[in-house]
Protein backbone atom coordinates (compact mmCIF):
# COMPACT_ATOMS: atom_id res chain seq x y z
CA UNK A 1 0.00 0.00 0.00
CA UNK A 2 1.21 3.52 -0.56
CA UNK A 3 2.31 5.89 2.04
CA UNK A 4 -0.71 7.84 3.86
CA UNK A 5 2.13 10.36 5.01
CA UNK A 6 1.72 13.42 2.99
CA UNK A 7 4.75 14.74 4.37
CA UNK A 8 6.37 11.45 2.61
CA UNK A 9 4.22 12.22 -0.77
CA UNK A 10 4.89 15.67 -0.98
CA UNK A 11 8.22 15.41 -3.18
CA UNK A 12 6.19 13.91 -5.76
CA UNK A 13 4.30 17.46 -6.58
CA UNK A 14 5.57 20.04 -8.48
CA UNK A 15 6.97 22.92 -6.41
CA UNK A 16 4.82 25.50 -8.44
CA UNK A 17 1.02 23.72 -7.71
CA UNK A 18 2.18 23.42 -3.80
CA UNK A 19 3.07 27.17 -3.59
CA UNK A 20 -0.05 28.14 -5.19
CA UNK A 21 -2.39 25.90 -2.89
CA UNK A 22 0.39 27.24 0.10
CA UNK A 23 -0.47 31.24 -1.06
CA UNK A 24 -4.17 30.47 -1.07
CA UNK A 25 -4.35 28.80 2.60
CA UNK A 26 -1.41 30.34 4.43
CA UNK A 27 -2.02 34.07 4.86
CA UNK A 28 1.46 35.55 5.73
CA UNK A 29 2.91 33.51 2.87
CA UNK A 30 6.57 33.12 1.56
CA UNK A 31 7.82 33.61 -2.00
CA UNK A 32 8.43 31.27 -4.20
CA UNK A 33 11.84 30.65 -3.80
CA UNK A 34 12.41 31.53 -0.05
CA UNK A 35 10.52 28.13 1.00
CA UNK A 36 10.27 24.59 0.58
CA UNK A 37 7.48 22.11 -0.49
CA UNK A 38 8.00 20.17 2.93
CA UNK A 39 8.20 23.86 4.93
CA UNK A 40 4.71 25.16 2.90
CA UNK A 41 3.13 21.71 3.48
CA UNK A 42 4.11 22.37 7.33
CA UNK A 43 2.60 25.71 7.09
CA UNK A 44 -0.88 24.58 5.84
CA UNK A 45 -1.21 21.78 8.37
CA UNK A 46 -0.11 24.64 11.11
CA UNK A 47 -3.35 26.74 9.67
CA UNK A 48 -5.49 23.15 10.41
CA UNK A 49 -4.03 22.74 13.89
CA UNK A 50 -7.32 24.78 14.36
CA UNK A 51 -9.77 22.43 13.41
CA UNK A 52 -11.74 25.61 12.81
CA UNK A 53 -10.18 26.60 9.98
CA UNK A 54 -10.37 22.97 8.57
CA UNK A 55 -14.57 24.04 8.51
CA UNK A 56 -14.09 27.56 7.02
CA UNK A 57 -12.20 26.81 4.10
CA UNK A 58 -14.18 24.43 3.12
CA UNK A 59 -18.11 23.83 1.85
CA UNK A 60 -20.80 21.26 3.10
CA UNK A 61 -20.04 19.02 0.43
CA UNK A 62 -16.26 19.45 1.09
CA UNK A 63 -17.37 18.35 4.78
CA UNK A 64 -20.01 15.95 4.33
CA UNK A 65 -17.60 14.29 1.88
CA UNK A 66 -14.77 14.00 4.67
CA UNK A 67 -17.05 12.59 7.46
CA UNK A 68 -17.90 9.58 4.79
CA UNK A 69 -14.29 9.14 4.05
CA UNK A 70 -14.19 8.50 8.38
CA UNK A 71 -17.08 6.55 8.65
CA UNK A 72 -15.56 2.99 8.11
CA UNK A 73 -18.93 1.59 6.77
CA UNK A 74 -18.62 3.35 3.34
CA UNK A 75 -17.64 2.16 0.70
CA UNK A 76 -14.24 2.91 -0.58
CA UNK A 77 -14.96 2.41 -4.44
CA UNK A 78 -18.31 4.59 -3.78
CA UNK A 79 -16.56 7.74 -3.07
CA UNK A 80 -13.63 7.32 -6.06
CA UNK A 81 -17.17 7.70 -8.32
CA UNK A 82 -16.99 10.45 -10.57
CA UNK A 83 -19.85 12.19 -9.17
CA UNK A 84 -17.14 13.38 -6.37
CA UNK A 85 -14.66 14.28 -8.45
CA UNK A 86 -15.48 18.26 -7.74
CA UNK A 87 -14.93 17.34 -3.87
CA UNK A 88 -11.85 15.18 -3.98
CA UNK A 89 -9.94 17.96 -6.11
CA UNK A 90 -10.84 20.72 -3.71
CA UNK A 91 -9.75 18.32 -0.95
CA UNK A 92 -6.53 17.56 -2.85
CA UNK A 93 -5.83 20.81 -3.92
CA UNK A 94 -6.23 21.85 -0.29
CA UNK A 95 -4.04 18.84 1.25
CA UNK A 96 -6.49 17.40 3.27
CA UNK A 97 -7.33 13.95 0.89
CA UNK A 98 -5.11 12.20 -1.29
CA UNK A 99 -6.23 9.60 -3.67
CA UNK A 100 -4.16 6.96 -5.92
CA UNK A 101 -6.51 4.52 -8.77
CA UNK A 102 -7.54 2.73 -6.12
CA UNK A 103 -7.87 4.76 -2.37
CA UNK A 104 -8.75 7.98 -1.38
CA UNK A 105 -7.87 8.79 2.09
CA UNK A 106 -6.91 11.65 5.01
CA UNK A 107 -3.41 12.33 5.41
CA UNK A 108 -1.83 10.48 8.64
CA UNK A 109 -0.54 13.77 9.82
CA UNK A 110 -4.11 16.01 9.25
CA UNK A 111 -6.76 13.34 10.44
CA UNK A 112 -7.11 13.83 13.93
CA UNK A 113 -8.06 17.36 13.37
CA UNK A 114 -10.02 16.39 10.46
CA UNK A 115 -12.14 14.22 13.17
CA UNK A 116 -12.60 17.33 15.52
CA UNK A 117 -13.70 19.31 12.74
CA UNK A 118 -16.37 17.10 11.52
CA UNK A 119 -17.44 16.44 15.18
CA UNK A 120 -17.93 20.04 15.68
CA UNK A 121 -19.63 21.19 12.13
CA UNK A 122 -22.67 23.34 12.61
CA UNK A 123 -24.53 22.28 9.52
CA UNK A 124 -26.68 25.12 9.61
CA UNK A 125 -24.31 27.90 9.76
CA UNK A 126 -22.05 26.07 7.38
CA UNK A 127 -24.79 26.18 4.31
CA UNK A 128 -26.04 30.00 4.82
CA UNK A 129 -22.04 31.01 4.39
CA UNK A 130 -21.78 28.58 1.54
CA UNK A 131 -25.19 30.54 0.26
CA UNK A 132 -22.99 33.90 0.80
CA UNK A 133 -19.71 32.40 -0.20
CA UNK A 134 -21.83 31.33 -3.91
CA UNK A 135 -22.68 35.10 -4.67
CA UNK A 136 -19.31 36.60 -3.61
CA UNK A 137 -17.40 34.04 -5.50
CA UNK A 138 -19.47 33.80 -8.40
CA UNK A 139 -19.41 37.39 -8.71
CA UNK A 140 -15.27 37.97 -9.11
CA UNK A 141 -15.52 34.94 -11.31
CA UNK A 142 -18.01 36.85 -13.38
CA UNK A 143 -15.94 39.86 -12.93
CA UNK A 144 -12.61 38.58 -12.83
CA UNK A 145 -11.53 41.16 -10.59
CA UNK A 146 -13.40 44.21 -8.94
CA UNK A 147 -13.81 47.23 -6.46
CA UNK A 148 -14.18 45.30 -2.47
CA UNK A 149 -16.76 47.34 -2.33
CA UNK A 150 -18.58 46.87 -5.29
CA UNK A 151 -18.43 43.29 -4.93
CA UNK A 152 -20.02 44.19 -0.82
CA UNK A 153 -22.74 46.32 -2.34
CA UNK A 154 -24.15 43.66 -4.56
CA UNK A 155 -23.87 40.95 -2.26
CA UNK A 156 -25.77 43.34 0.30
CA UNK A 157 -28.50 43.78 -1.96
CA UNK A 158 -29.30 40.24 -2.70
CA UNK A 159 -29.05 38.93 0.32
CA UNK A 160 -29.90 42.00 2.47
CA UNK A 161 -27.06 41.05 5.09
CA UNK A 162 -25.13 44.32 6.74
CA UNK A 163 -22.62 45.47 4.62
CA UNK A 164 -20.11 45.78 7.46
CA UNK A 165 -20.74 41.96 8.12
CA UNK A 166 -20.38 41.07 4.23
CA UNK A 167 -17.00 43.60 4.16
CA UNK A 168 -15.82 41.27 7.45
CA UNK A 169 -16.29 37.85 5.81
CA UNK A 170 -14.26 38.52 3.12
CA UNK A 171 -11.76 39.48 4.74
CA UNK A 172 -11.44 37.05 6.97
CA UNK A 173 -13.51 34.25 5.89
CA UNK A 174 -11.30 30.89 4.52
CA UNK A 175 -13.17 29.40 1.95
CA UNK A 176 -13.60 32.94 -0.10
CA UNK A 177 -9.98 33.94 0.55
CA UNK A 178 -9.07 30.56 -1.17
CA UNK A 179 -11.09 31.75 -4.65
CA UNK A 180 -10.18 35.17 -4.30
CA UNK A 181 -7.51 37.51 -3.77
CA UNK A 182 -7.84 40.78 -1.50
CA UNK A 183 -5.58 43.32 -1.68
CA UNK A 184 -4.86 47.15 -2.23
CA UNK A 185 -4.14 49.16 -5.15
CA UNK A 186 -3.98 52.92 -6.35
CA UNK A 187 -6.24 54.20 -8.73
CA UNK A 188 -5.36 58.16 -9.68
CA UNK A 189 -9.15 58.75 -10.32
CA UNK A 190 -10.67 57.51 -6.69
CA UNK A 191 -7.50 57.40 -4.44
CA UNK A 192 -4.90 55.08 -3.38
CA UNK A 193 -4.96 51.86 -1.57
CA UNK A 194 -8.19 50.45 -2.49
CA UNK A 195 -9.20 46.85 -1.65
CA UNK A 196 -10.03 45.10 -5.12
CA UNK A 197 -10.83 41.41 -4.76
CA UNK A 198 -9.40 39.48 -8.03
CA UNK A 199 -10.42 36.00 -8.85
CA UNK A 200 -7.13 33.74 -7.98
CA UNK A 201 -7.32 32.02 -10.60
CA UNK A 202 -6.78 34.83 -13.25
CA UNK A 203 -4.07 36.71 -10.69
CA UNK A 204 -1.68 35.77 -14.56
CA UNK A 205 -3.95 37.62 -16.93
CA UNK A 206 -4.53 40.44 -14.48
CA UNK A 207 -2.38 43.03 -16.46
CA UNK A 208 -4.00 42.12 -19.96
CA UNK A 209 -7.76 42.17 -18.33
CA UNK A 210 -6.74 46.05 -17.24
CA UNK A 211 -6.08 46.98 -20.85
CA UNK A 212 -8.85 44.98 -22.47
CA UNK A 213 -11.27 46.60 -19.69
CA UNK A 214 -9.85 49.41 -20.72
CA UNK A 215 -10.73 49.31 -24.22
CA UNK A 216 -13.62 46.69 -24.02
CA UNK A 217 -15.70 48.18 -20.64
CA UNK A 218 -19.68 48.37 -20.73
CA UNK A 219 -21.87 50.15 -17.89
CA UNK A 220 -25.07 48.56 -16.96
CA UNK A 221 -27.00 46.38 -14.66
CA UNK A 222 -26.14 42.57 -15.09
CA UNK A 223 -29.45 40.54 -15.18
CA UNK A 224 -29.37 38.50 -11.92
CA UNK A 225 -30.11 34.85 -11.49
CA UNK A 226 -28.93 33.53 -8.36
CA UNK A 227 -29.25 30.14 -9.81
CA UNK A 228 -26.32 30.89 -12.57
CA UNK A 229 -24.06 32.09 -9.56
CA UNK A 230 -25.15 28.80 -7.63
CA UNK A 231 -23.71 26.47 -11.04
CA UNK A 232 -20.82 28.95 -11.58
CA UNK A 233 -19.46 28.62 -8.01
CA UNK A 234 -19.31 24.63 -8.57
CA UNK A 235 -18.28 24.43 -12.27
CA UNK A 236 -16.11 26.74 -14.46
CA UNK A 237 -19.05 27.29 -16.67
CA UNK A 238 -22.96 27.85 -16.54
CA UNK A 239 -23.77 24.23 -17.08
CA UNK A 240 -27.53 25.39 -18.14
CA UNK A 241 -26.53 27.20 -20.11
CA UNK A 242 -27.80 25.23 -24.11
CA UNK A 243 -25.30 26.43 -25.97
CA UNK A 244 -22.46 26.01 -23.53
CA UNK A 245 -23.69 22.57 -22.24
CA UNK A 246 -23.55 21.16 -26.20
CA UNK A 247 -19.81 23.01 -26.11
CA UNK A 248 -18.75 20.65 -23.29
CA UNK A 249 -20.71 17.29 -24.31
CA UNK A 250 -18.41 18.17 -27.98
CA UNK A 251 -15.30 19.12 -26.37
CA UNK A 252 -15.44 15.55 -24.69
CA UNK A 253 -15.88 13.76 -27.95
CA UNK A 254 -12.35 14.80 -29.23
CA UNK A 255 -10.08 11.98 -28.89
CA UNK A 256 -7.26 14.55 -26.43
CA UNK A 257 -7.07 15.49 -22.59
CA UNK A 258 -9.83 18.56 -23.16
CA UNK A 259 -10.10 19.22 -19.49
CA UNK A 260 -6.44 20.54 -20.46
CA UNK A 261 -7.83 23.09 -23.00
CA UNK A 262 -10.80 24.60 -20.49
CA UNK A 263 -8.33 26.46 -18.80
CA UNK A 264 -6.99 28.52 -21.84
CA UNK A 265 -10.61 29.11 -23.13
CA UNK A 266 -12.13 30.36 -19.61
CA UNK A 267 -8.92 33.14 -20.13
CA UNK A 268 -10.19 33.60 -23.68
CA UNK A 269 -13.70 34.64 -22.73
CA UNK A 270 -12.63 36.41 -19.49
CA UNK A 271 -10.43 38.70 -21.60
CA UNK A 272 -13.05 38.45 -24.93
CA UNK A 273 -9.97 38.44 -27.71
CA UNK A 274 -9.49 37.37 -31.15
CA UNK A 275 -10.36 33.32 -30.70
CA UNK A 276 -7.94 32.58 -33.79
CA UNK A 277 -5.22 31.59 -31.62
CA UNK A 278 -7.19 29.68 -29.30
CA UNK A 279 -8.44 27.82 -32.15
CA UNK A 280 -5.17 27.40 -33.51
CA UNK A 281 -3.42 25.69 -30.38
CA UNK A 282 -6.35 23.23 -30.57
CA UNK A 283 -5.97 22.20 -34.16
CA UNK A 284 -2.23 21.88 -32.99
CA UNK A 285 -2.85 18.79 -30.79
CA UNK A 286 -1.18 16.10 -32.69
CA UNK A 287 -3.88 13.48 -31.82
CA UNK A 288 -6.39 16.54 -33.85
CA UNK A 289 -4.54 16.45 -37.11
CA UNK A 290 -6.69 14.81 -39.25
CA UNK A 291 -10.22 15.85 -37.45
CA UNK A 292 -11.83 18.83 -39.47
CA UNK A 293 -12.78 20.70 -36.38
CA UNK A 294 -15.08 23.53 -38.32
CA UNK A 295 -18.69 22.56 -36.80
CA UNK A 296 -16.93 22.33 -33.10
CA UNK A 297 -15.44 26.03 -33.73
CA UNK A 298 -18.73 27.09 -34.17
CA UNK A 299 -19.85 25.36 -31.29
CA UNK A 300 -17.29 26.79 -29.44
CA UNK A 301 -17.94 30.29 -31.02
CA UNK A 302 -21.47 30.12 -30.04
CA UNK A 303 -20.93 29.14 -26.46
CA UNK A 304 -18.00 31.29 -25.58
CA UNK A 305 -20.53 34.37 -26.79
CA UNK A 306 -22.78 33.23 -23.84
CA UNK A 307 -19.71 33.34 -21.32
CA UNK A 308 -19.16 36.43 -18.99
CA UNK A 309 -16.17 38.46 -19.55
CA UNK A 310 -14.38 40.31 -16.94
CA UNK A 311 -13.22 42.56 -20.27
CA UNK A 312 -16.98 43.84 -20.53
CA UNK A 313 -17.42 43.77 -16.64
CA UNK A 314 -19.35 40.59 -16.25
CA UNK A 315 -21.35 40.96 -19.44
CA UNK A 316 -21.57 38.02 -21.91
CA UNK A 317 -20.30 39.13 -25.70
CA UNK A 318 -24.16 38.83 -26.83
CA UNK A 319 -25.02 40.37 -24.21
CA UNK A 320 -23.02 43.43 -25.07
CA UNK A 321 -23.68 43.48 -28.78
CA UNK A 322 -27.26 44.54 -27.12
CA UNK A 323 -26.58 46.61 -24.99
CA UNK A 324 -24.64 48.84 -27.40
CA UNK A 325 -27.11 48.90 -29.51
CA UNK A 326 -29.27 50.03 -27.43
CA UNK A 327 -26.49 52.63 -26.64
CA UNK A 328 -26.81 53.89 -29.67
CA UNK A 329 -30.43 54.29 -30.04
CA UNK A 330 -30.78 56.42 -26.54
CA UNK A 331 -27.34 58.52 -28.03
CA UNK A 332 -29.68 59.26 -31.11
CA UNK A 333 -32.50 60.15 -28.91
CA UNK A 334 -30.19 62.53 -26.60
CA UNK A 335 -29.03 64.06 -29.37
CA UNK A 336 -32.40 64.79 -31.21
CA UNK A 337 -33.57 66.40 -27.15
CA UNK A 338 -30.30 68.27 -26.79
CA UNK A 339 -29.81 72.01 -26.89
CA UNK A 340 -26.63 73.65 -26.51
CA UNK A 341 -25.82 75.89 -23.78
CA UNK A 342 -25.88 80.00 -24.09
CA UNK A 343 -24.73 82.19 -21.00
CA UNK A 344 -23.78 79.13 -18.74
CA UNK A 345 -20.37 80.61 -17.66
CA UNK A 346 -18.77 83.81 -16.35
CA UNK A 347 -18.50 86.85 -17.78
CA UNK A 348 -14.51 87.16 -18.76
CA UNK A 349 -14.17 89.75 -16.22
CA UNK A 350 -15.33 87.52 -13.27
CA UNK A 351 -13.75 84.54 -14.41
CA UNK A 352 -10.63 86.59 -14.19
CA UNK A 353 -11.96 87.69 -10.53
CA UNK A 354 -12.37 84.14 -9.26
CA UNK A 355 -9.13 83.12 -10.53
CA UNK A 356 -7.43 85.74 -8.49
CA UNK A 357 -9.19 84.75 -5.55
CA UNK A 358 -8.88 81.24 -5.66
CA UNK A 359 -5.51 81.29 -7.11
CA UNK A 360 -4.59 83.59 -4.07
CA UNK A 361 -6.35 80.47 -1.39
CA UNK A 362 -4.16 78.22 -3.40
CA UNK A 363 -0.88 79.60 -2.58
CA UNK A 364 -1.41 80.73 0.59
CA UNK A 365 -2.60 76.99 1.08
CA UNK A 366 0.78 75.65 -0.32
CA UNK A 367 3.13 78.13 1.03
CA UNK A 368 1.64 77.16 4.65
CA UNK A 369 1.46 73.33 4.31
CA UNK A 370 5.10 73.50 1.62
CA UNK A 371 2.82 71.34 -0.73
CA UNK A 372 5.25 71.93 -4.04
CA UNK A 373 7.67 74.86 -3.18
CA UNK A 374 8.63 74.98 -6.44
CA UNK A 375 5.42 76.18 -7.86
CA UNK A 376 4.17 79.57 -7.85
CA UNK A 377 0.06 79.80 -8.76
CA UNK A 378 -0.97 83.16 -7.75
CA UNK A 379 -1.56 85.83 -10.40
CA UNK A 380 0.12 83.10 -13.02
CA UNK A 381 -1.28 82.29 -16.52
CA UNK A 382 -1.21 79.19 -17.83
CA UNK A 383 -1.36 76.88 -15.29
CA UNK A 384 -2.61 73.61 -15.88
CA UNK A 385 -5.40 72.96 -13.18
CA UNK A 386 -4.56 68.91 -13.03
CA UNK A 387 -0.97 70.48 -11.38
CA UNK A 388 -2.99 71.94 -8.24
CA UNK A 389 -4.64 68.50 -7.74
CA UNK A 390 -2.36 67.94 -4.57
CA UNK A 391 -3.08 71.74 -3.36
CA UNK A 392 -6.73 71.99 -4.17
CA UNK A 393 -7.53 68.83 -1.97
CA UNK A 394 -5.70 70.22 1.43
CA UNK A 395 -7.04 73.79 0.97
CA UNK A 396 -10.73 71.96 1.19
CA UNK A 397 -10.00 69.74 4.23
CA UNK A 398 -8.63 73.06 5.84
CA UNK A 399 -11.08 75.44 3.87
CA UNK A 400 -12.67 77.15 7.23
CA UNK A 401 -9.34 78.08 8.70
CA UNK A 402 -7.51 78.85 5.32
CA UNK A 403 -10.00 81.15 4.54
CA UNK A 404 -10.64 83.42 8.00
CA UNK A 405 -6.84 82.95 8.24
CA UNK A 406 -6.59 84.58 4.60
CA UNK A 407 -8.90 86.95 4.85
CA UNK A 408 -7.31 88.58 8.58
CA UNK A 409 -3.81 88.26 7.26
CA UNK A 410 -5.03 89.71 3.64
CA UNK A 411 -1.57 88.95 1.79
CA UNK A 412 -2.21 90.06 -1.50
CA UNK A 413 -3.65 93.09 -0.47
CA UNK A 414 -7.62 92.64 -2.11
CA UNK A 415 -10.06 95.29 -2.13
CA UNK A 416 -13.24 95.04 0.32
CA UNK A 417 -15.48 93.08 -2.20
CA UNK A 418 -12.69 90.62 -3.14
CA UNK A 419 -12.58 89.98 0.60
CA UNK A 420 -16.06 89.63 0.74
CA UNK A 421 -16.37 86.96 -2.24
CA UNK A 422 -13.22 85.12 -0.54
CA UNK A 423 -14.86 84.64 2.57
CA UNK A 424 -17.79 83.15 1.36
CA UNK A 425 -15.76 80.00 -0.49
CA UNK A 426 -15.93 78.81 3.36
CA UNK A 427 -19.48 77.80 2.08
CA UNK A 428 -18.38 76.01 -0.88
CA UNK A 429 -17.43 72.22 -0.36
CA UNK A 430 -15.59 69.64 -2.37
CA UNK A 431 -17.25 66.19 -3.28
CA UNK A 432 -18.09 63.68 -5.70
CA UNK A 433 -20.89 64.81 -7.99
CA UNK A 434 -22.77 63.95 -11.06
CA UNK A 435 -23.49 66.08 -13.96
CA UNK A 436 -26.90 65.26 -14.49
CA UNK A 437 -28.27 67.76 -17.65
CA UNK A 438 -26.84 70.89 -19.42
CA UNK A 439 -29.39 73.44 -19.57
CA UNK A 440 -29.56 77.04 -21.53
CA UNK A 441 -28.11 78.70 -19.00
CA UNK A 442 -26.83 76.59 -16.12
CA UNK A 443 -24.85 72.77 -15.68
CA UNK A 444 -27.07 71.15 -13.01
CA UNK A 445 -25.34 68.46 -10.91
CA UNK A 446 -26.61 66.18 -8.28
CA UNK A 447 -25.22 65.98 -4.66
CA UNK A 448 -26.87 63.78 -1.95
CA UNK A 449 -30.04 64.36 -1.99
CA UNK A 450 -29.78 68.16 -3.59
CA UNK A 451 -29.23 69.33 -7.51
CA UNK A 452 -27.10 72.77 -7.77
CA UNK A 453 -27.32 74.78 -10.95
CA UNK A 454 -23.49 76.11 -11.72
CA UNK A 455 -21.87 78.12 -13.90
CA UNK A 456 -19.27 77.66 -15.92
CA UNK A 457 -15.71 79.80 -15.59
CA UNK A 458 -14.51 80.89 -19.29
CA UNK A 459 -16.78 78.96 -21.27
CA UNK A 460 -19.98 76.58 -21.17
CA UNK A 461 -19.72 73.40 -19.11
CA UNK A 462 -21.22 71.52 -21.98
CA UNK A 463 -17.96 72.55 -24.25
CA UNK A 464 -15.34 70.44 -21.59
CA UNK A 465 -17.64 67.15 -21.66
CA UNK A 466 -20.17 66.46 -23.92
CA UNK A 467 -23.54 66.23 -23.49
CA UNK A 468 -23.58 62.25 -24.96
CA UNK A 469 -21.40 61.59 -21.71
CA UNK A 470 -24.26 62.32 -19.13
CA UNK A 471 -24.99 61.52 -16.41
CA UNK A 472 -21.67 62.10 -15.28
CA UNK A 473 -19.51 61.76 -12.02
CA UNK A 474 -17.01 63.89 -11.41
CA UNK A 475 -15.24 65.33 -8.44
CA UNK A 476 -15.26 68.84 -8.05
CA UNK A 477 -15.97 71.88 -5.93
CA UNK A 478 -18.91 73.77 -6.13
CA UNK A 479 -18.13 77.49 -4.70
CA UNK A 480 -20.79 80.58 -4.13
CA UNK A 481 -19.38 83.31 -6.32
CA UNK A 482 -20.99 87.08 -6.73
CA UNK A 483 -24.63 85.40 -6.35
CA UNK A 484 -24.23 82.56 -8.72
CA UNK A 485 -22.64 78.77 -7.97
CA UNK A 486 -19.93 78.05 -9.64
CA UNK A 487 -16.98 74.72 -9.99
CA UNK A 488 -13.14 75.32 -9.66
CA UNK A 489 -11.76 74.92 -12.96
CA UNK A 490 -11.16 70.93 -11.96
CA UNK A 491 -13.80 68.40 -13.05
CA UNK A 492 -12.05 65.17 -12.42
CA UNK A 493 -13.80 62.11 -14.33
CA UNK A 494 -13.19 59.00 -12.59
CA UNK A 495 -12.87 56.74 -15.83
CA UNK A 496 -16.44 54.88 -14.83
CA UNK A 497 -18.48 54.29 -17.25
CA UNK A 498 -22.29 54.15 -15.98
CA UNK A 499 -25.03 52.38 -17.47
CA UNK A 500 -28.37 53.00 -19.28
CA UNK A 501 -29.98 52.62 -16.37
CA UNK A 502 -28.45 54.94 -14.04
CA UNK A 503 -28.74 57.76 -16.79
CA UNK A 504 -32.75 56.46 -16.60
CA UNK A 505 -32.70 57.09 -12.41
CA UNK A 506 -30.71 60.18 -12.72
CA UNK A 507 -33.09 62.25 -14.95
CA UNK A 508 -35.88 60.85 -12.85
CA UNK A 509 -34.49 62.18 -9.72
CA UNK A 510 -33.55 65.44 -11.19
CA UNK A 511 -36.92 66.01 -12.61
CA UNK A 512 -38.28 65.84 -9.30
CA UNK A 513 -35.65 67.67 -7.52
CA UNK A 514 -35.65 71.42 -5.92
CA UNK A 515 -33.19 73.06 -7.74
CA UNK A 516 -30.72 75.02 -5.49
CA UNK A 517 -28.85 78.06 -6.94
CA UNK A 518 -27.08 79.64 -4.23
CA UNK A 519 -25.49 78.07 -0.90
Amino acid sequence: MQTRKMYERISWYKKEYVHEQYSRIVEHFKDYDKITKKKMLENIYKVYNDFNNIIDICTTRELKYLKMLLDKRNNLKDLLDDKYEWERKLLRNKFLVQDDYDQVFIPDEIIDKVEIAIKNVNWNITKKLDDLNEILVSYCKIQASALLNSVCSFASGITGINENLIWNHMLNNKLFNYYVLVYTKDFGTIGNDIPVALYQDYYYIEEALEEERKKQGLAGSLPIDLRIYKTLFYNDFDINNKKIKKFLDEIKKLPFFWFSALDGIREFAVLNIDRAPLKKSIESVPALKDYDLTEFFKILDEAMDEMPSGALNGFTPNQAKQLKIETERLKYEKGKKYTEQQNACLSRTDAKLFYKIYFGLLEFTNNKYKINTKLKVYNKLGINPYELKDIVEKFWENKDAIVLEFCMGNPYKFNKEELSITSEFKKGFRDLVIIAKYEKEYTAVMNKDKTYMIKGLNDNIDNIISYQKLPQPVMTSIIPFKNVLIYDGLLMELGIKMGNGFEKVVLEEYSKSMKYYHL
